[in-house]
């Protein structure tokens, strides 16, 4: 069982989608939220900087976390807590991140700074492997590929293309696959992404640009039918990612998963060890 803790109201709004499967406990913190089991409010503040200097003692709330934590947030003026948060897991813990970022074009300077001193930390910090990873969604790409929705409905989907998406990929890492090309991850590239693949056309829809991946793995989660009937199947894929290649020095490795899914899927984590430009306003 994985432990999710959401930070904020983008990490906590995110943590909410993993509350429907079995698999994870999730713990929410954020300025206002009502008093509930796995929930912490915080005092309110208007500046990251005062949340930090204010961040309570946590221990105790998050002595259930268990080994494996993934750690939610974005760069609203709670996320200021973030690494005094992270200090008290750090020993107990392998911690990876999920930080989201956000469209900047109309955010505060501070909301600004605050998103170029987390995205920057966030990737050394994993670099380094004081976290196991961090993984880096950016809300203006992950909208592309949701298309267009209702206003009310936006970060909903948003959240749920996210949340879907690293759950069946924790499944399938967690499973036995009908064949695979697996390889260890590369212990210097701990800074990726999440995408999806269309198979018909091998399309790949990244949620987030990653500069020169040194990894791909891609998870085929393929109806029962179609690998028992399709023989051209493996030579399809084959090529596919034959042709997304990148350069010679990016390494790829697959996995085939049997559904009972009417149609395919296809996900993939992309890794580099390349700390990420942001090219946003305010950089």
């Amino acid at each position: 069982m994985q432990t999710i803790i959401g930070l904020g109201q983008a990490g906590c709004n995110i943590a909410d989608k993993f509350s429907q499967y079995s698999q994870y406990t999730v713990y929410k913190i954020d300025a206002g939220l009502k008093k509930k089991s796995y929930h912490r409010a915080l005092k309110r503040h208007e500046h990251p900087e005062q949340y930090e200097e204010n961040c309570p003692n946590l221990k105790q709330f998050l002595k259930g976390a268990g080994e494996n934590v993934l750690f939610i947030t974005s760069c609203g003026n709670v996320s200021g807590t973030s690494l005094r948060i992270l200090e008290q897991i750090k020993n107990k813990c392998k911690i990876s991140i999920l930080y989201i970022k956000p469209d900047l074009s109309f955010l505060s300077d501070n909301k600004i700074l605050q998103n170029n001193l987390l995205f920057n930390v966030f990737q050394e910090y994993s670099r380094s492997g004081v976290f196991e990873r961090v993984y880096i969604v950016d809300n203006l790409q992950l909208a592309d590929i949701v298309g267009d929705v209702p206003v009310r409905e936006y970060y909903n989907k948003l959240n749920e293309i996210i949340v879907s998406t690293m759950h069946m990929i924790n499944v399938f890492n967690n499973s036995e696959s009908v064949m695979d090309t697996f390889s260890p991850s590369l212990e210097v590239a701990r800074i990726s992404t999440l995408g999806l693949v269309e198979l018909e056309d091998g399309e790949e829809k990244s949620f987030f640009s990653l500069d020169m991946p040194r990894k791909k793995r891609y998870y085929y989660a393929i109806p029962e039918d179609v690998l028992k009937s399709d023989g051209k199947f493996i030579k399809k894929i084959s090529k596919q990612l034959k042709e997304n290649m990148e350069h010679d020095r990016m390494k790829i490795d697959y996995g085939v998963y049997a559904t009972n899914y009417e149609q395919p899927y296809v996900y993939f984590v992309a890794d580099s060890s390349m700390i990420q430009k942001n090219l946003d306003k305010g950089k």
